[in-house]
């Protein structure tokens, strides 16, 4: 196989399953294209696109698998040409992350000077979005990383194979009510009384309770979810106009900004979330990448993340992958 071959696949899906404008787009005949594209397909021993009288029609299922995995691998190639040719593109490094809207606004802030600080030619891009979201575009080669909260990785765990996933630094959910609310005129002793009230929280990125409306069960309440979000600041102000109780991330109350609202933690109840970072399992890290990952993983210095990396790839025949 060639990598001449990967792009001419690229280009015919690009250009709509015309060989012709794929051709054009290469500086290549049209016959070449097609050539190379048989050659590949001799090669896999399989087709990769679908046929309709000699024309392309789309992809079979073979080549919809292996689509992603030729953009990886295209786009890679493309890098490193960039990296011989311009002697200033060997100083521009990116680091694309996805997380939660939660983590980017007020956990990440604290990070970012320190990191520009060492390293001001780092460009960082931020994506947001749901756990799966996040997870599924480390998987996909979109973001280098997804850092995201969840009390229980086990709904993940299909997603999260193949990747590194690094336990970071956890928060508690804390219930905001307003301060003139009757909720205030009762104490607060058990988690049933939650269930007499509408509940604004988090949107919930996997099947089944979320770890609030799991721990009411437990203590035989429902919960009554009227409104999710994946913004904290939105919960808070729909809690303003008198929607329902938030729950919300400790770490997104302000007590200047907020104390128009009552606070009340729900750790006596509900399990506090952990944050994890995950990241493909062959990614090499470089001194920004281990710097980053410690700054995120309180009391985790670079070279004990080094250890923990080796002891992963020692574990890979026990099929672990949570470090």
């Amino acid at each position: 196989m060639k990598l001449k071959q990967f792009e001419c696949v690229l280009a015919v899906v690009q250009q709509g399953y015309s060989v012709t404008a794929a051709a054009q787009k290469l500086f290549m005949s049209q016959p070449a294209v097609s050539k190379q594209i048989k050659l590949f397909e001799e090669a896999l021993g399989k087709p990769i696109f679908r046929r309709q009288s000699k024309q392309f029609v789309g992809l079979t299922e073979t080549g919809e698998a292996l689509l992603p995995e030729l953009e990886h691998i295209v786009q890679a190639v493309s890098r490193v040409r960039a990296l011989a040719h311009d002697p200033h593109a060997r100083n521009i490094q990116t680091l694309t992350l996805a997380t939660t809207n939660t983590l980017a606004t007020y956990r990440l802030a604290r990070l970012l000077p320190t990191l520009r600080e060492h390293h001001p030619q780092l460009q960082l891009n931020i994506i947001e979005g749901s756990n799966a979201q996040n997870i599924q575009m480390v998987q996909e080669y979109e973001a280098d990383y997804a850092w995201f909260s969840a009390t229980d990785l086990t709904p993940y765990s299909t997603a999260l194979r193949g990747l590194l996933v690094l336990e970071t630094e956890a928060w508690s959910p804390l219930l905001v009510v307003p301060k003139d609310h009757p909720f205030n005129e009762q104490p607060f002793d058990h988690l049933s009384q939650l269930a007499d009230y509408p509940l604004i929280t988090y949107v919930t990125s996997h099947k089944g309770q979320s770890g609030l409306a799991a721990a009411m069960s437990a203590h035989g309440a429902n919960a009554q979810v009227v409104l999710t979000a994946r913004n904290a600041d939105l919960i808070k102000n729909y809690v303003r106009q008198g929607l329902g109780l938030g729950v919300i991330a400790d770490m997104a109350f302000n007590d200047e900004q907020d104390s128009d609202l009552r606070t009340y933690p729900l750790t006596p109840w509900v399990d506090p979330f952990n944050t994890y970072l995950v990241w493909q399992a062959e990614r090499h890290l470089r001194q920004h990448d281990e710097q980053w990952i410690a700054a995120l993983s309180p009391g985790t210095t670079r070279a004990e993340l080094r250890k923990r990396l080796a002891d992963y790839r020692r574990a890979q025949e026990d099929n672990t992958w949570t470090i």
